[in-house]
C-alpha cells in the first residue's frame, strides 16, 4: 500500500513538473517558429487568392500577423488581426487549467465537448468573416 502511494506521489510530481514547464516550452517553441517562419517561409508565400481576386478578407486572413502578435504578448493587435487566434489561445489556456484541476484532484471541464459548441464556433467564425468584410468596406 505504501509503495503504491509513493508511486502515485511521484507520478503526481512528474505531472506537476510537466505542467509547470509546458507554458515555457510552448512559448519558446512559438518564438522559434515565428523567427523561422518570418525568415524562411513568409517571403515565399503567395498572397491570399480570395483577397487578390475579390478584395475581401478570407477567414484566415490576418492569422499569421495575429500569431506574431500573440508571440509578442500583444493581445489587442492579435484581436485586430484575426480574432480566432486569441480565441484558440483562450481554449488552450482553458485546457491547461483543466489539466491543473485534474492534477490537484478537482477535475473540471472548462471547454464544452459537444458538437453544438464546435458548430457554434464555426458559425461565429463565418459571421466574424462576413462582418469584418462589411465593416472594412
Amino acid at each position: 500500500m505504501r509503495h503504491s502511494r509513493q508511486i502515485a506521489q511521484i507520478s503526481k510530481r512528474k505531472r506537476i513538473f510537466c505542467l509547470v514547464l509546458l507554458p515555457l516550452a510552448v512559448y519558446g517553441l512559438l518564438l522559434a517558429v515565428k523567427a523561422l517562419y518570418a525568415e524562411y517561409i513568409m517571403p515565399h508565400m503567395p498572397p491570399c487568392m480570395l483577397r487578390s481576386l475579390t478584395g475581401w478578407l478570407c477567414p484566415s486572413c490576418g492569422m499569421t500577423h495575429a500569431v506574431f502578435a500573440m508571440a509578442n504578448l500583444d493581445i489587442l493587435t492579435a484581436l485586430r488581426e484575426n480574432i480566432m487566434i486569441p480565441f484558440a489561445a483562450l481554449l488552450a489556456v482553458c485546457r491547461y487549467l483543466e489539466r491543473w484541476c485534474a492534477v490537484c484532484g478537482h477535475p473540471r471541464k472548462l471547454i464544452p465537448r459537444g458538437k453544438i459548441f464546435w458548430i457554434s464556433v464555426l458559425v461565429f467564425w463565418f459571421l466574424y468573416t462576413v462582418l469584418r468584410n462589411l465593416l472594412a468596406n
